[in-house]
């Protein structure tokens, strides 16, 4: 019998192709620019991506579940969602972290550009059309190392030529995947038109509390550490994390449309089973190539610039390991959940942000590393309970009922 590829081991090689474009211009970024602007740099494209992937306010997860229609009305309508989204991210960079206003005035179409480009990946997600769908979400980390390339060309030193850049291609991004969409739409299959607005609030909060779980040290670093330890951290992430960032997006990304339309639980499990063996393994080598290559790549691509001792790198490891968790979790509860149970699964991401906020916060005087265990902390916690949430959808039949209901052999 011919083993099937899995579908995130697929996902992962355009992932990694991506993960490798991020690494590049944060590896040049951090080596080109002082430690105070590479900061700058990690914490406004922390914002960015904060940005669009809010902005959508749940329509992209409702497209994903395929229960709306994807045409004209539903773009006016994410655009506008979207527009609200980044006045406010703007106001947050102006106002809380003191951005140079030309910079932040960039985060408002970013946002809607992003979130524009999501919901169209959202289809093509939705549809189980890979090729397209990656293509677009993983197009951000491209404009992003175009984006280091400029500003080192251009002899910049701030964080406004990466965001510019970034924007346009988000904007491009967008463009395409929508022209796909509309040109499509005749021949595609009739589809909900009226928007589930409760599902999508619970989807919207679902991805907000998602996407600030995974921008949250850089986020909070500010405001508890040196901004050396921002910057460190962006190095960190970009070469440590990186991997399980990727993984953590490839399980989403293959496995919520495959449990949608799985007919049974026995299908289920067995889907989730041949996944987590792809990213168990994949996890445990990429962990070790980590341990042996970010020694090498500190020493001659960093100049030494930046030390990342095994403690950071092990709270790193650490933290990759709980969000491979969370994406198993997440996907089973967007792509199984009642709208109640999304609710409550919104309300468990909420919760989980508030205890990964306190345990960064209690864990601060140990340094990065104290902060870094304190949100995986709260991955942790998220992940058990949306688990605990949806597990009634994983769970098998009771074996007494099935004997109970099983004709009796006579004698």
């Amino acid at each position: 019998m011919r083993l099937v590829p899995s579908s995130t081991l697929r996902s992962m090689v355009v992932y990694g192709a991506s993960g490798l474009a991020f690494l590049s211009a944060n590896i040049l970024l951090a080596r080109a620019l002082s430690t105070d602007h590479y900061a700058l740099v990690t914490l406004v494209v922390a914002l960015v991506t904060l940005g669009y992937y809010l902005a959508p306010a749940g329509l992209d997860g409702v497209v994903a579940r395929g229960r709306a229609g994807v045409g004209p009305p539903l773009l006016l309508r994410a655009g506008a969602a979207a527009a609200v989204v980044g006045a406010a991210l703007t106001a947050v960079a102006l106002i809380v972290y003191g951005i140079a206003p030309a910079t932040a005035a960039l985060l408002l179409p970013a946002s809607v550009a992003g979130a524009l480009m999501l919901v169209a990946a959202a289809r093509f997600q939705s549809e189980q059309r890979f090729a397209l769908a990656l293509a677009l979400t993983t197009s951000p980390n491209l404009s992003l190392l175009l984006g280091a390339a400029a500003t080192i060309a251009l002899g910049r030193q701030t964080a406004h030529v990466t965001l510019l850049v970034l924007t346009l291609g988000l904007a491009a991004s967008a463009a395409i995947g929508w022209t796909v969409v509309l040109r499509e739409r005749p021949r595609a299959a009739p589809q909900p038109s009226a928007i589930p607005w409760r599902e999508a609030a619970a989807l919207a909060g679902l991805s907000a509390a998602g996407m600030l779980f995974i921008q949250l040290e850089r986020l909070v670093i500010p405001h508890l550490l040196p901004v050396e330890d921002l910057a460190l951290f962006g190095v960190l992430a970009a070469i440590a994390g990186s991997l399980f960032r990727l993984l953590q997006m490839g399980v989403g990304f293959s496995l919520l449309p495959r449990l949608r339309n799985a007919a049974t639980v026995v299908e289920r499990r067995r889907l989730i089973a041949h996944e987590a063996r792809f990213a168990v393994a994949i996890a445990v080598s990429g962990a070790g190539a980590i341990l042996v290559v970010t020694p090498l790549l500190e020493r001659w691509f960093l100049a030494g610039k930046y030390e990342l001792p095994a403690a950071l790198i092990v709270a790193a490891l650490f933290s990759g390991v709980a969000k491979i968790a969370h994406a198993f979790a997440r996907a089973a509860a967007t792509a199984l959940g009642t709208p109640r149970e999304l609710a409550r699964v919104n309300g468990a991401g909420w919760l989980s942000v508030a205890l990964a906020v306190g345990g960064a916060f209690l864990a601060s005087p140990w340094g990065l590393t104290g902060v870094i265990y304190g949100v995986g902390a709260g991955w942790l916690a998220w992940a058990a309970m949306m688990f605990a949430v949806v597990h009634r959808h994983l769970r098998l039949p009771d074996v007494a009922a099935r004997t109970a209901s099983a004709p009796t052999r006579s004698s």
